[in-house]
């Protein structure tokens, strides 16, 4: 596979040796780990290639590098755009990202990574080339913990008051979740971090990637996860909770930092007797009634309820039904004269009636 590489290289200085000679030169390969390269066991990191311009001219910006990075039979390859170009002696690293990223598995006592680049003008091959070697570890300083949680979405679930069940608390849409590198090892852009969001025994084990810059030691990964189908459940039962995040990376060497939670509280606080918490919780007031009365000419109905109401003639003959929700007034005026019944009918109650006179 090398050889192909220094080849599929080669041909390219040979189909260019018309161009004004360059010399890019390898000298750092990177992993996530610590200053003695070693990796987390377990851990699936991105890689790094870092160029130099060796040669007394610059490159200019606009022109392509083909950087490479090799181990066995794993290549990830990126012709990279010098934007603002590159001056004598002046450095350019490319992270490979999270879509070609190496996992240090129990089997890689050692793993050498190759580094190879080159410039389509590039006649000295002899730095186009850089060997490093890394080491899967179980007892590198390896340590995250949780900083502080932060619901961001809904901004009402802290004492929110469910009226004994008959609202139901908003779930989680967007939370911020704060992840600190307490370790030496130097997590690079693009490496798979791993942490778990819970509510009581509803966890989500959640994944993401570094971002632009990487995490080194002392410095925060802040996660904002707003996919409610990955965010736990909130309880709609009265009671005090915890929202908590656990880091689960990989060969953590200090496990009791690991987690941070919040709390928040669901309440009831209706009172039958309040009047101004009608109308909530009917289910607790045992044979509610409405007020029914006639003052000149119109059925007065006082109630929070919903509710039918009839109008029945001398004889037992409904003249008249409607279905009402709360205070209503009825007009009588528009009956003839004489005496009837109105009926108030509504659920978890016996019906209620009351004689009216229509003069």
């Amino acid at each position: 596979m090398k050889s192909t590489l220094l080849f599929i290289l080669s041909s390219f200085i040979l189909a260019h040796t018309t161009l004004a000679q360059s010399d890019i030169a390898v000298i750092d390969i990177n992993a996530s780990s610590d200053q003695n390269n070693w990796v987390p066991e377990g851990l699936t990191t991105s890689l790094e290639v870092t160029i130099q311009n060796a040669d007394s001219i610059a490159i200019s910006a606009g022109d392509s590098v083909l950087i490479s990075v090799q181990y066995g039979v794993f290549v990830a390859d990126a012709w990279v755009t010098l934007n603002s170009g590159l001056d004598t002696m002046e450095t350019y690293t490319h992270n490979f990202g999270s879509d070609k990223t190496i996992t240090f598995n129990s089997s890689m006592d050692t793993a050498t990574l190759i580094g190879m680049a080159t410039h389509l003008s590039d006649t000295n091959l002899a730095n186009n080339q850089f060997e490093e070697t890394f080491f899967a570890s179980t007892i590198v300083n390896n340590d995250w913990h949780a900083g502080p949680i932060k619901i961001l979405k809904p901004s009402n679930l802290n004492f929110f008051d469910i009226d004994n069940g008959t609202n139901i608390p908003p779930q989680l849409s967007e939370i911020e979740v704060s992840l600190i590198n307490n370790g030496t090892v130097n997590y690079l852009e693009g490496t798979l971090i791993q942490y778990e969001v819970y509510v009581n025994d509803d966890v989500r084990a959640l994944d993401g990637t570094i971002a632009a810059g990487g995490v080194g030691n002392g410095e925060k990964s802040i996660r904002v996860i707003s996919n409610q189908a990955v965010l736990p459940v909130i309880p709609d039962s009265v009671g005090t909770y915890q929202l908590c995040a656990r880091t689960t990376v990989p060969n953590d060497l200090t496990q009791e930092n690991n987690a941070a939670c919040m709390i928040f509280k669901i309440i009831d606080e209706f009172d039958p007797e309040d009047p101004s918490n009608w109308p909530f919780a009917t289910d607790e007031i045992e044979a509610e009634k409405a007020r029914m009365f006639q003052s000149n000419g119109v059925l007065n109905i006082e109630t929070h309820l919903s509710y039918s109401i009839e109008i029945i003639d001398l004889s037992g003959k409904i003249i008249r039904t409607e279905k009402q929700v709360g205070n209503y007034k009825m007009n009588m005026n528009n009956l003839s004269a004489g005496l009837y019944f109105a009926r108030l009918i509504h659920e978890g109650s016996e019906p209620q009636t009351l004689k009216i006179f229509v003069h």
